[in-house]
This record gives structure tokens, C-alpha cells and sequence, in this order.
């Protein structure tokens, strides 16, 4: 590398944009040191950078960044939220923390301060999470710090993650597609430009401090995108283009955000559809200036990597896990509560072996409940991945039982032990697509 390599701390290192941002500057020769709450799975991805353990809820006090920026030269920040949940609060997260942040790196001297913003945030904005950015923005750009602002059009990368999943997701609909009235005009920008642009910063600092817009020359509705996503993922046009009243969008959103407090953070959440409605467009010659070239066009950005086989099963299998999730509910759910509710008939089946009244209404009402506890269970997004695991041996002890118990069981035309082998393979199915994060 030209210049000498600098140590780089960049909160949000794992997410979508961090990861790739902390990869680059690792290759090129810097020391990067990533700043998460979940550092056990950051060195799983990114094992040839350092890491340190943190909550930005926690940082919210300038002195608390101190020993974390000892020797650090470039703090970088790709952390973001898209809306409140337990343990989540937008305005901590992206304001509080961030301003306590840059005022500790006054008081360290570190001058270079990156910040990846959004187009559109500002304090006048309809959702707290471009309110939170502006305020952070705001204060970095007023401070006597180096700060660089990119301001991102909507991300697009080889990965799926938030707004693009969900933009594969729609695309992978058989036979229909959406038609989404009433949002705005999108700008979008690729990954990769993002990381040069940071790159760039990164290097020679000085000729980049303000804000900066990265977007895309044109504009084009959140239908096309989807449609030209569509087309990427090599599957056939849409038959029947359905018009998608308001009111159910909003609805879904509200719903999205219910299912936020149980830790699922779906990209439906009111803000993100609060975003899509105001659109997200910005001034493309600052990206002109910034990158001394027109930023890639969408359909640029999709031809450069071609979708797969991988890219077309994910996004059908991201599209069916709620549907997958909610069936296993439902299923240990009134699995649970039919068997509190039929006990007797349960306790004279398996009396039919040589069990005691006694203990076959132990084995039935514990097992009731059991599937019960699983049911619930499988609704929290922290306790999913270990009652997906349940459901597979609670199944197989099922069977287990079914083979010594009641043979007979197997040869029922209702197949309800037969059923239950399809119904691990959907637990197993889900366990397996279950990103971590």
C-alpha cells in the first residue's frame, strides 16, 4: 500500500456494509479493529481482524470510548438500526452513542470520523430512524473533528440483507408480484462503490471532510427494482401484477413491528415502509465528485454479479420461513393444548400397552406441555434456534415411544406418526436457514 497503514476501529463491522468495509481495509494492509455485541460470530466471518466486545446502548458517555480508542487513527461507523425493540433504541443507538463517541475522539485527538448515513435522514423526517442519523450527522459535521457524512441510496451487494432481501424476497412471489402504489422514487448504490468511497476517505481524509450523497445518476419506483430483481434471479415474469391497498401495507407494518418486540426485525417494520414512501434520492454529482465517475446504475450493479442457484433458493426459502415458523407454532401450539384438552382419550390409547393409568397420564400431560413451552418458544426470535432444536428431539422421542408403545400407531391411515417425520424436516428446514445475526 501507498500510505502507511492506520489502525481503524468501525462499529457495525458484521453487518451488511461493515463487513465488507472492514474486509477491504484489512486487505489493504490496515490494522481493523471491529466493535460489536456479538464478537463470537464477527471472528467467524471476519477471523483476520481484531474485536471488542460492546453494546452502543451501553457507550453513551464520552468516557466510556476511551480505552477503546487508544491507538485507533480512523473510527468508522456502519452500525444502524432500523427500529426500536427491547434492547434496541434507535435515538441511543444512533445518536446518543455516536455524539458520545465523537466527543470522545476530540478528546483523543483522532481527527478522521466516517460516518454512513442514509439519504433522506434529517430532523424533519416522518421516522425516528433518520431523525437518530440527522442528529448524529448534525453533531459530527459541527464538531472539530474530520468528519466525512456518506449519505447512502439504497445498498445494493452480492448479499442479501434488510431492504435488498426483502426486494429478492418479493421477486421470488410465484406467479404474482405486488404492485406497490404510492412510494417514492429510489436511488440506489452498490456495495462496492460504498467501499470505495470509504477507501478513499480512509487514505486522504482532508479532501473529502462534509457530506456526501452516494447515489445513482437515475431514479426509478420500487416496482421496477423489484421487477428488475426478478429478472436478476432468472425467474419467469410475474402473471398477475396485484395492486396493494394502503391500508394492508400499513396494516403489515404494524404487525411487523408487534413481531419486532418478540426480536424478529423484519424489514416490513413502519419505518422502512415510512422510507419506501418518501423515497430515497439524493444529489448524484456529490458521488460524481467523490468516486471522479457517475455511480453504477442498477442494472449495472445486478450484471456484475449474476445471480445463482443459491441466490434463487434463498430468496423462495426467505420468502416461506414466517410461513414455515408459523406452522410449527400452530402445530406444537394446538399439538399442546388438544393434548391438555383430550388427555383421557391419549391416556386410553396408551393404555393399550402395558403402562399404569398413573404413568400414561404423566407421559401425556407432560409432553402436552412440553410442546406447549416449544410453541411458545418458537415465537421469540432469541429462543427460536434452541426450540427448532426441541421440536427435533421431542419428535424423535415421539417416535421413539410410537415404535415401543403404540406400534399400531404406524399403520393408522391418518399416518399421525408418519406426519410427524415431515414435521421434523420443516424444524430442521428452519434451523438451517435461521441466519444467526
Amino acid at each position: 500500500m501507498d500510505e502507511p497503514p492506520k489502525s481503524i476501529l468501525i462499529l457495525g463491522a458484521y453487518g451488511f456494509i461493515g463487513s465488507t468495509i472492514a474486509n477491504a481495509l484489512s486487505s489493504a494492509g490496515h490494522r481493523v479493529i471491529g466493535f460489536g455485541r456479538d464478537i463470537s460470530y464477527g471472528r467467524s466471518i471476519l477471523p483476520q481482524i481484531e474485536w471488542q466486545q460492546g453494546d452502543l446502548g451501553q457507550y453513551c458517555d464520552p468516557q466510556s470510548w476511551s480505552p477503546i480508542l487508544r491507538n485507533i487513527d480512523v473510527v468508522i461507523n456502519a452500525s444502524g438500526i432500523l427500529q426500536s425493540s427491547p434492547g434496541n433504541d434507535v435515538t441511543v443507538t444512533q445518536a446518543d452513542a455516536i455524539i458520545a463517541l465523537g466527543s470522545a475522539c476530540e478528546a483523543s485527538g483522532i481527527s478522521c470520523f466516517i460516518q454512513i448515513s442514509a439519504c433522506g435522514a434529517s430532523d424533519r423526517a416522518q421516522v425516528d430512524f433518520m431523525q437518530s442519523k440527522a442528529r448524529a450527522d448534525e453533531y459530527l459535521l459541527a464538531s472539530s473533528l474530520n468528519a466525512i457524512i456518506f449519505r447512502a441510496g439504497l445498498v445494493i451487494g452480492r448479499n442479501s440483507y434488510g431492504g435488498t432481501e426483502l426486494i429478492r424476497m418479493i421477486g421470488a412471489m410465484p406467479y404474482f408480484t405486488p404492485h406497490l402504489s404510492k412510494m417514492g422514487q429510489l436511488q440506489t448504490i452498490s456495495l462496492s462503490e460504498v467501499v470505495d468511497a470509504v477507501a478513499l476517505a480512509v487514505k486522504t481524509p482532508q479532501e473529502f471532510a462534509g457530506s456526501h450523497d452516494l447515489v445513482e445518476e437515475g431514479s426509478q419506483s420500487l416496482n421496477y427494482i423489484i421487477a428488475r430483481h426478478r429478472e436478476w434471479l432468472n425467474f419467469a415474469p410475474a402473471r398477475w401484477h396485484i395492486p396493494i391497498n394502503p391500508f394492508l401495507i400499513k396494516l403489515t407494518a404494524n404487525i411487523s413491528d408487534g413481531l419486532g418486540w418478540l426480536g424478529w426485525r423484519s424489514p416490513l417494520r413502519t419505518n422502512a415502509v415510512c422510507s419506501l414512501i418518501e423515497g430515497v434520492q439524493g444529489d448524484s454529482r456529490q458521488t460524481n465528485a467523490i468516486l471522479g465517475r457517475p455511480a453504477k446504475a442498477l442494472n449495472e450493479i445486478l450484471n456484475d454479479f449474476p445471480a445463482g442457484k443459491q441466490d434463487r433458493v434463498h430468496a423462495r426459502l426467505m420468502l416461506a420461513m414466517p410461513l414455515f415458523l408459523a406452522a410449527l407454532v400452530i402445530l406444537w401450539l394446538g399439538s399442546g393444548i388438544l393434548g391438555l384438552f383430550k388427555a383421557d382419550e391419549a391416556v386410553a390409547l396408551l393404555g393399550q400397552s402395558q403402562l399404569s393409568p398413573l404413568t400414561a397420564k404423566l407421559l401425556v400431560v407432560s409432553g402436552a406441555c412440553a410442546d406447549i413451552i416449544l410453541g411458545l418458544s418458537l415465537l421469540f426470535r432469541k429462543t427460536v434456534r434452541w426450540a427448532l432444536a426441541g421440536t427435533i428431539i421431542v419428535t424423535l422421542v415421539y417416535l421413539s415411544g410410537g415404535v415401543i408403545l403404540t406400534p399400531g400407531l404406524w399403520l393408522d391411515p391418518l399416518a399421525p406418526l408418519i406426519k410427524a417425520i415431515a414435521a421434523m424436516g420443516l424444524s430442521i428446514t428452519c434451523l438451517i436457514a435461521l441466519d444467526k445475526r
